[in-house]
């Protein structure tokens, strides 16, 4: 299976050069970021719910140090924030249709580059 499944299918288009443009930050406590579609883990009827961060917590295995999918494959991603707890800037990047194709979010600025990677 594509590491990209919807590419090519109509719904996800290959990057084009639209400019990248800083949406706003994402704010860590937990020194984790979470990437994944709240209807797996909200709400009464969700697949792989937790019921509260204990739960979630407690699931958080595999990956190393830096990533793991604590309640199972497709279902979303838990990734260490660099060093912890802070404040991150998140970039989108559009297609040529307006949609949203990338997203990026800077955890730790390269300061051999003078900026963020």
């Amino acid at each position: 299976m594509s590491d990209y499944p919807y590419l090519g299918q109509g719904r996800i288009k290959p990057k084009t050069a639209c400019a990248e443009e800083r949406v706003g930050s994402i704010h860590v406590d937990a020194g984790l970021c979470w990437v994944g579609d709240p209807c797996y883990v909200l709400g009464d009827n969700a697949s792989s719910k937790v019921t509260d961060w204990g739960e979630f917590c407690g699931k958080l295995h595999g990956g190393g140090d830096t990533h793991s999918n604590p309640l199972g494959e497709g279902t979303g991603m838990a990734i260490s924030t660099g060093y912890g707890d802070g404040e991150y800037p998140v970039y989108i990047r559009k297609n040529s249709e307006g949609r949203v194709a990338e997203i990026r979010i800077v955890f730790i600025k390269d300061k051999q580059k003078g900026g963020e990677i």
